[in-house]
């Protein structure tokens, strides 16, 4: 594990090689000169005591101090095989420089080879912060070392208190490990609504739609109650096309750049008739039997220029089960209904999408959805 830390570490310092090569020619450089090219603002302000030169404001000293050139050049020290795994030279720069990735990481790689994993995470984590560009790569490193059981619970036990900006990035390293249990994930992504949709992305590309479908329903429990959330198995869900912070696929998905919400509910989508496109689209189990698709809609379509199509398929395979065109619309919000027949084995989740279908003549079409919901046909059901 301890190798994995070390290792990146290098790589993060290879773009300091050339720095190296300055130090090393600074260093060569007449006495006092190499020193005034490393420290500027410490020989200014020496030079400026002894009367010199003209003293500068002092708050310029210490901006210079808190990002000297020598505290690089020390770290690229650090690269070499001399030096690079010496503590005492690691904690010179990092009393110098706290955005010295290397330095940090060495020390951290020392606290975690004692025993000492707070300082592990005390050292490690802040370089999510001062080096966000590495995020990703930190985050697989920190979950490559989370299969110790007590460092990982540490782990745990900071993403209870207050979600840290890391958590998602490590979450994610973590589900792609895939050597965990789904349901510890789970609650750890509860607290992180904005990467649910890449667990529930990443466990669908598998084929794993009913347990993608089971963390889709314990992430609304876990979040803040509404009144669409609370029928979670409504299906559609979100019927009424809300901008709830659920996560797709099992809520609405908006594609492209012709679809938006609408402010009060519902989805607007504009379709320039030239060419297929999709607007929004659900994934959700359904069983086999009669179904009625009911939709609230109003708009301009023509069937010649450019109309809107209902499609729903298998998840996964893409294979069209049903298709519903839309080919006129009024002004007037009115409910269309669709029924069909959802055959036995085909599949135990669809997803439904709305189109846009080129005409022969294309023009502009538009659609404002409003509402959209399943029932069954056999069951004595009735539309609301």
């Amino acid at each position: 594990m301890i190798a994995l830390v070390r290792l990146l570490a290098a790589l993060l310092c290879l773009a300091g090689a050339a720095l190296a090569g300055a130090y090393a020619l600074a260093l060569a450089s007449a006495p006092g000169e190499g020193a005034a090219r490393l420290f500027p603002a410490q020989v200014h302000k020496t030079a400026c005591q002894a009367g010199r030169v003209p003293c500068a404001p002092a708050l310029a000293w210490q901006a210079g101090a808190r990002a000297p050139l020598g505290a690089r050049a020390l770290s690229d020290l650090l690269a070499s095989p001399e030096r690079g795994s010496d503590p005492a030279l690691a904690r010179l720069v990092l009393s110098q420089d706290a955005r010295a990735e290397h330095a940090r990481i060495l020390m951290a790689e020392a606290a975690l080879r004692e025993g000492d994993r707070e300082g592990f995470l005390r050292l490690y984590l802040p370089v999510f912060q001062t080096h966000p560009r590495q995020a990703a790569a930190y985050a697989d490193a920190l979950a490559a070392l989370s299969v110790d059981e007590d460092l990982f619970t540490r782990i745990e036990a900071r993403i209870s208190q207050a979600p840290p900006s890391w958590g998602g990035a490590w979450l994610a390293a973590l589900a792609r490990r895939g050597d965990l249990p789904a349901s510890r994930l789970i609650g750890l992504y509860a607290r992180f609504p904005q990467s649910q949709a890449g667990l529930l992305s990443q466990m669908t590309a598998s084929g794993n739609w009913h347990g993608a479908y089971i963390a889709f329903n314990a992430f609304l429990l876990a979040g803040p109650p509404s009144a669409e959330e609370a029928n979670a198995l409504t299906i559609p869900f979100n019927p009424r096309f809300q901008a709830l912070p659920a996560p797709p696929p099992f809520n609405w998905r908006l594609n492209g750049q012709g679809a938006e919400w609408l402010p009060e509910g519902g989805v607007y989508a504009f379709f320039q008739g030239r060419r297929s496109e999709t607007f929004l689209s659900q994934t959700f189990p359904l069983q086999p039997g009669p179904w009625r698709l009911s939709a609230r809609m109003s708009g301009d379509v023509s069937e010649t220029g450019g109309y809107f199509r209902f499609v729903l398929a298998c998840a996964g395979s893409g294979k069209k089960s049903d298709i519903f065109d839309v080919t006129d619309l009024t002004a007037y919000p009115s409910v269309r209904e669709f029924d069909f027949e959802h055959p036995a084995g085909i599949c135990d989740f669809v997803t439904l999408s709305l189109t846009g279908v080129p005409g022969t003549f294309p023009q502009p079409a538009r659609i404002e959805l409003t509402e959209a919901r399943l029932v069954r046909l056999d069951a004595g059901q009735v539309l609301p």
